[in-house]
């Protein structure tokens, strides 16, 4: 970065596998005390970005840069694309992925911040984590059995 105000092309922390969901760190709740956080999700083709889950402190914003992303939000499963908008509430089921061959981008603003600390612990090599303790230290709860489905019926891997 040249400048405290800038975040350039090639600056950002990126953590992940890269086969599957790999996260671009931008702006941490600990710069907007707290307000909002802002996170680049980079999809390879053929990945799911998380098992089906509910924040209970935050909502989130995703923006489409590149590609399409699938989506499961309640019940309903829908398809976003360049330049759509979709609005993650707090406390809604959801989960996100890419059926797709080609790569996707997303920007996730996170308000308020905070939840990306857990995306850096669950993407840092080597880390050894608790995750159900830390999906619950976030507020956050997660269903694998429901997530299931969605991975068999489009063929996504984890990463």
């Amino acid at each position: 970065m040249t400048s405290d105000q800038i975040i350039r092309a090639g600056d950002g922390l990126v953590l992940g596998p890269p086969a599957g969901c790999r996260d671009r760190f931008l702006i941490d709740s600990e710069h907007t005390d707290a307000r909002f956080s802002l996170v680049e999700h980079l999809l390879a083709p053929r990945s799911i970005a998380a098992p089906m889950h509910v924040h209970s402190r935050e909502d989130e914003f995703s923006f489409v840069l590149e590609g399409r992303v699938s989506l499961r939000l309640g019940d309903e499963e829908y398809v976003a694309e360049v330049g759509d908008l979709v609005f993650k509430p707090r406390g809604q089921w959801h989960t996100f992925w890419n059926a797709e061959q080609e790569p996707a981008r997303l920007l996730e603003l996170i308000s308020p911040g905070g939840l990306e600390q857990m995306f850096r612990a669950m993407g840092t090599p080597g880390e050894d984590i608790d995750l159900p303790a830390l999906i619950a230290a976030a507020g956050c709860e997660g269903d694998p059995d429901a997530t299931e489905p969605i991975v068999e019926r489009y063929g996504l891997t984890w990463g």
